[in-house]
């Protein structure tokens, strides 16, 4: 039997893991409109930051996310986290790498299973705030993707990789920006 090579999968799924994150905390901002403010959100910005993350994890593990109408589901989910100006864009732009992230967990072999966490998700820290703007830190979260080959002698880790939340995300401070709009806080470009 030929295998393909394991780097070139690692690599894919690495890119591809780290652009989908990227992407979410990035995008174009133009100013809210009031009929869509009470949607979505948190009432703190570690509340809205926590939440987000938690359900990004939930996506990047539904084992049914290689089909369209469930990465639609999440895309919806995780755009209403950013701010309402912002949620388009973001839609499209999450839409757009779950659909890459689905595509790169396909290369993966039959035998082979790809498993990614984040891990260190709390304590969230707000480390500045004036009313209307915050940021927040995780400061010991990170995304690990372990790959796992299972054979008729059992299950095994071939490959494993961790990276800091703070690099992923490319602030050097490791901060995720929130804004308040009509007493909600919601994610934001920055």
């Amino acid at each position: 039997m030929i295998r393909r090579d394991c780097a070139h999968i690692r690599t894919d799924l690495s890119i591809v893991l780290c652009a989908f994150v990227i992407l979410l905390l990035t995008g174009c901002s133009t100013a809210p409109t009031t009929d869509e403010t009470n949607i979505g959100g948190g009432i703190s910005p570690e509340a809205v930051t926590e939440s987000f993350f938690e359900d990004l994890q939930r996506a990047l593990q539904d084992p049914n996310l290689h089909q369209e109408e469930t990465r639609s589901f999440w895309a919806e989910r995780l755009a209403g986290y950013f701010a309402p100006a912002e949620r388009d864009v973001q839609r499209i732009a999450l839409r757009r790498a779950l659909a890459s992230f689905a595509g790169g967990l396909r290369q993966l072999a039959e035998d082979e299973t790809a498993v990614f966490e984040l891990r260190g998700l709390q304590p969230v820290e707000k480390v500045a705030d004036d009313g209307k703007q915050a940021l927040v830190r995780l400061p010991s979260a990170s995304i690990s993707m372990t790959l796992i080959r299972t054979t008729e002698r059992g299950a095994f880790v071939f490959y494993e990789q961790t990276i800091s939340l703070s690099r992923v995300i490319g602030r050097p401070d490791g901060t995720v920006p929130t804004i308040k709009i009509d007493g909600r806080w919601y994610l934001t470009e920055g």
